[in-house]
């Protein structure tokens, strides 16, 4: 499974709202809390670490899956 398939299998089960790479999480109505719970998953997938500032400064799902690509390369 690759970044992105991951990054939205992952988001589908957090929200029922449509979204793309260019989504802003907060407007998927997805908490600080359930944000956390994706980036763990994701950490635990790619056996990463995302430190607290690099969440803090995720805006977008896209975000997400560059800093989880930036990560395991």
């Amino acid at each position: 499974m690759n970044i992105k398939e991951m990054v939205f299998n992952q988001i589908k089960e957090l929200t029922k709202v449509p979204f793309d790479e260019k989504s802003i999480i907060r407007d998927l109505k997805i908490d600080s809390l359930d944000l956390v719970i994706l980036v763990s998953k994701c950490e635990e997938q790619f056996q990463i670490s995302i430190t607290d500032d690099e969440l803090m400064n995720l805006k977008t799902v896209g975000d997400v899956i560059k800093l989880i690509g930036q990560k395991i390369s």
